[in-house]
């Protein structure tokens, strides 16, 4: 689906979410039960029905035709039929309950002739409870079984009363069994007593509301055996098994800790039944028994609260996969899909193997179901399988508009083809182009994220990039090579080589120090860790994002510069109380000529100050300028940020940023020229003293409006220190799309 086709729906449906409540609100002025707040009076209805209420005392009519208002409007719409009246009467009645007044009664008489409905309300008391006392909770205390309703915790802890309603107290009662349940009381039973009220009580005084519990023994696990066929090879992980269960509370699926019984037992639970049969499944599938049958089945001892655990098993025959069946695919070949199971023709079966091909068949992305299951092949006792998979494919073409916005390019529309499975093979074809006021691109490339059967990533884009910069005008063309792959969760390595054919044009005089090149080719080796944890690309609120990429580019690659280059950063996010969160970033790069290389080109130099960076200056702008202001670049740079986000709706979001950086070489000057112009030693000198120094600072706020393709972001930032010799600007607003960082 098409972002900017989003972005529009997102509009539409909003107007229409409006439209819709506007409309509510004057269809229920119009056209439903009106409520007048004075006790005991008509209320006048469009329906030509007058509802009366008399005897509330504590809850005025609109609150009571509120809690009833769709059973009068059914009452007025489908024939003023009694059963409406009666449903109003409840709802109204449920309404007095749910704040505290466990005996209100409110009937009603229905008056046709004056085309008129009358509600006669008894209140009755008001309950109020101070406190809970527990009765026969030898086995658990009372704090934590407060603990399992947070709101009666909190009131009873504070000394204040909080309203007496039946739910409440049977789903405090539900917790309560359930809890001991878990901690091995097979026989618990819990009521609440019903609240004692004296008839010249004031509603104000609050009563106390007594529990009885009856634990019963707290039962635990006993002996566990295991009968039936138990091949030699699997003696040991069947003891693993009933070990593990004897000694721990939880499954082996979920470990935790336990209250060990007087007698050192752990608690039984009702679920550790389906647990072991589970356990045994899991064990017998992996070994091969795809046909195995398990039974399980307790024994209680009462007079010593133990459970003892019995496992019939019949292990069938060790399953062999005969076949493999595939269907549904109308698209992808089967060929690929035989290359992503691990189940192979004529070899054992295992449960794990089973898995791992599910796996990684959803893991193309190329499926929006697998059913993967065993047939027997002929025989049934002959132990050969036949394995069926059925998938349901994806929509693999995608076509997209984005629209965006940049302070510095202003107008920007990016648009793309992507086709997930050329070829059914599993490989994906790429088309993206952007054009903005200050550039465009275009770049095309496949890759296959199975090379030679592996979980290794190949690409191969082609890419062409026109760029007009503050200092110069950028244009290049080219490809790259690349190999990725995940090597753990969230952790991403990749390696390429990369060519380009560069021209630089309309540099400013002081820029392009002595004569550097203007027209050059790089071919570099590249390299790049990546870590990635946030918990949203958009609008993270946790987790962080680190790497580290190097280059090293040299002529005997097939350029005509060498170059070594550095970039490292990292991302973090930290969620604060109250919703807020605060995000640091720092970002660093080094780039140096190595053997007959002097300096390095304006293209491939860092540049530092914009919407993404340090928000105090405008694009490219902090750092050494030439003498007409315009920014010379440099082979190093820093940035380092702290920002405070927080969301006041799910769409709006307000920030407050402190962002520092610099561009080295900065100030050092040598014979009074740049060392961006001379020899490769000087310059590598002057870079690394100036690494620390000159850094510029932008102190501002900035408020977000999420959006389908990002965060729409406006940023107001003050420069503190500003250099009125490089005409550093005071402040700087920027507009665009996506966060800063």
């Amino acid at each position: 689906m098409m972002a900017f086709c989003r972005l529009v729906s997102s509009g539409l449906l909003a107007a229409m979410l409006a439209f819709g409540l506007v409309a509510a609100a004057l269809g229920a002025e119009a056209g439903g039960v009106s409520a007048d707040v004075s006790q005991g009076t008509p209320m006048a209805s469009a329906l030509d029905w007058s509802i009366v209420v008399s005897g509330n005392q504590t809850m005025t009519e609109a609150r009571l035709m509120t809690a009833a208002h769709e059973e009068l409007e059914l009452f007025g719409t489908q024939g003023h039929a009694a059963s409406a009246i009666d449903d109003a009467a409840f709802q109204m009645e449920l309404a007095y309950r749910h704040t505290g007044y466990p005996a209100a009664v409110v009937d009603y008489e229905i008056k046709p002739e004056a085309r008129q409905v009358v509600f006669q309300v008894q209140e009755g008391k008001r309950l109020l409870v101070r406190d809970v006392v527990f009765q026969g909770n030898r086995g658990l205390s009372r704090d934590r079984l407060l603990a399992l309703d947070s709101t009666i915790k909190e009131a009873v802890a504070n000394r204040q009363g909080f309203p007496y309603v039946a739910e409440t107290i049977d789903t405090l009662l539900g917790s309560i069994k359930t809890l001991y349940l878990a901690e091995g009381y097979l026989h618990i039973k819990a009521e609440a007593l019903a609240p004692e009220a004296a008839p010249d009580r004031a509603d104000s005084e609050p009563i106390s509301l007594t529990i009885v519990i009856q634990e019963g023994l707290r039962f635990t696990v006993g002996e566990i055996t295991v009968h039936g066929d138990i091949p030699p090879d699997l003696s040991a992980k069947i003891a693993a098994i009933t070990n593990a269960m004897r000694g721990s509370v939880q499954s082996l699926l979920d470990k935790g800790s336990a209250q060990s019984s007087p007698d050192g037992g752990k608690a039984y639970q009702r679920r550790q039944k389906l647990v072991l049969k589970t356990q045994l499944r899991d064990c017998y599938e992996n070994a091969g028994y795809a046909d195995v049958g398990i039974t399980v089945y307790e024994e209680l001892d009462d007079q010593k609260g133990v459970v003892h655990l019995f496992a019939n098993v019949d292990s069938g025959k060790p399953a062999v996969v005969n076949e493999i069946q595939i269907s549904g695919n109308e698209r992808t070949s089967t060929d690929f899909i035989r290359s992503r199971l691990k189940l192979e023709p004529d070899a054992k079966y295992t449960l794990d193997d089973k898995r791992d091909s599910f796996s990684q068949l959803y893991q193309t992305g190329l499926f929006s179901s697998v059913d993967l299951h065993l047939v027997d092949a002929d025989d049934r006792d002959s132990g050969k399988k036949m394995v069926q998979v059925e998938v349901q494919e994806r929509k693999a073409r995608e076509v997209y508009l984005e629209p965006g916005w940049g302070s510095y390019e202003l107008l920007r529309l990016k648009s793309g083809y992507k086709d997930s499975n050329i070829f059914g093979s599993g490989r994906i074809l790429r088309f993206d182009s952007a054009i903005s006021t200050m550039g465009r691109s275009l770049e095309v490339g496949v890759s296959d994220p199975w090379f030679l059967g592996s979980d290794i990533t190949v690409g191969l884009p082609f890419h062409y990039r026109y760029r007009t910069e503050p200092a110069f005008t950028m244009e290049n063309s080219g490809a790259d090579l690349y190999l990725l792959k995940t090597i753990h969760k969230n952790v991403t390595v990749n390696m390429g080589y990369q060519y380009s054919k560069n021209v630089v044009t309309d540099i400013g005089p002081d820029v392009d120090l002595l004569g550097l090149a203007t027209n050059y080719n790089t071919a570099s080796l590249t390299g790049q860790l990546t870590r990635d944890t946030r918990d949203d690309m958009f609008f993270p609120t946790s987790g962080y994002r680190g790497n580290v990429a190097i280059a090293i580019a040299r002529p005997d690659f097939g350029g005509t510069i060498s170059y070594n280059r550095l970039l490292t950063g990292v991302r973090y996010f930290y969620p604060l109380s109250g919703g807020a969160i605060v995000g640091l970033r720092f970002n660093t790069g080094v780039i140096l000529p190595v053997g007959s290389q002097q300096s390095i080109p304006v293209g491939e130099r860092f540049f530092n100050g914009g919407e993404n960076s340090v928000r105090s200056f405008q694009a490219s702008q902090l750092g050494p300028v030439d003498a007409n202001g315009d920014p010379l670049g440099g082979t190093a740079f820093s940035t380092y940020s702290v920002e405070w986000r927080k969301k006041f709706t799910q769409d709006l979001a307000w920030s407050l940023f402190f962002d520092m950086g610099n561009v080295a070489p900065n100030r050092t000057m040598v014979d009074g020229q740049s060392p961006l112009g001379l020899d490769t030693d000087t310059l590598i000198q002057a870079t690394w003293r100036d690494y620390l120094s000159d850094f510029r600072s932008g102190i501002g706020t900035g408020i977000q409006y999420m959006l389908p393709v990002g965060p729409a972001r406006l940023d107001l930032a003050f420069n503190p220190d500003r250099d009125t010799a490089r005409n550093e600007p005071d402040y700087v607003v920027h507009f665009s799309i996506g966060m800063a960082f």
